[in-house]
């Protein structure tokens, strides 16, 4: 049987090291939204994560100029995570596509998603992308506590193209618009694999010469259909397409 989360309640998210001796203290965004958003005070009954798996029933104990103190009830069992080990490769794009991408992926059950630089993408200095990579994780976490999981994606640095190629996933695919020959649903008809990495290309697409590396490099080379369809459209398209097939999808 699944494990269920429990009747609906307001979800907070703390690191591991905030859970000290049955209580938690929430960050100042968190506390924020607690005590000034939502109004909530002493007596509260919430949920608190850590985003590593664990989740549990706490009560709002106290509130300090620290922050809002929790005192934790009980462990939950982790739940909202799918069977299917998928990592998301994405070329980096304009900053509202990228948002989009990691919020979708998240709700999908991406556990791990790797931005990259190719031949058509947005090329961005090491100070900009160390900025991005911050607002990610950020939104990771936002989208946990509204989708319900209980893993916060891992979020890599970005990487060149060749290093997106290289994981060890049973299944890798790349998703080309210029690939008339479709080849998704021979490749879904497939017995579920235990991991696939998936790649999706900037708001250029992939050159020629990089559908061919990739072939090289053991991907199946597939396309979503004869339309061109935007970043976040194609990343969630061929995401719940996979997590249909595999996944924990309907």
């Amino acid at each position: 049987m699944k494990p269920t989360p429990p009747a609906f309640q307001r979800r907070f998210y703390a690191p591991p090291a905030a859970f000290q001796e049955g209580k938690v203290l929430l960050g100042p965004e968190e506390t924020h939204h607690l005590h000034k958003v939502l109004r909530l005070g002493p007596g509260a009954k919430v949920e608190v994560y850590d985003g590593r798996g664990r989740n549990f029933a706490a009560v709002v104990h106290k509130i300090e100029a620290g922050g809002v103190l929790l005192q934790v009830l009980e462990e939950l069992a982790p739940w909202g995570e799918s069977p299917l080990d998928l990592t998301l490769g994405i070329g980096l794009a304009k900053g509202e596509a990228l948002d989009a991408v990691v919020r979708q992926a998240t709700e999908m059950g991406v556990k791990l998603i790797i931005p990259f630089t190719s031949e058509r993408s947005e090329q961005v200095t090491p100070e900009r992308a160390a900025r991005r990579l911050l607002r990610w994780q950020r939104l990771t976490q936002e989208s946990l506590k509204s989708c319900r999981r209980s893993l916060v994606p891992r979020i890599e640095e970005p990487v060149d193209f060749t290093t997106a190629l290289s994981g060890p996933e049973t299944l890798k695919l790349l998703f080309w618009e210029e690939e008339l020959g479709g080849g998704l649903k021979a490749c879904l008809s497939q017995p579920r694999p235990d991991s696939v990495r998936v790649l999706i290309g900037p708001e250029g697409g992939f050159s020629p010469k990089e559908a061919a590396q990739a072939q090289d490099a053991g991907f199946a080379v597939v396309s979503l259909g004869p339309r061109l369809l935007k970043v976040p459209t194609a990343a969630l398209a061929a995401l719940t397409l996979i997590q249909y097939a595999w996944g924990d999808l309907a």
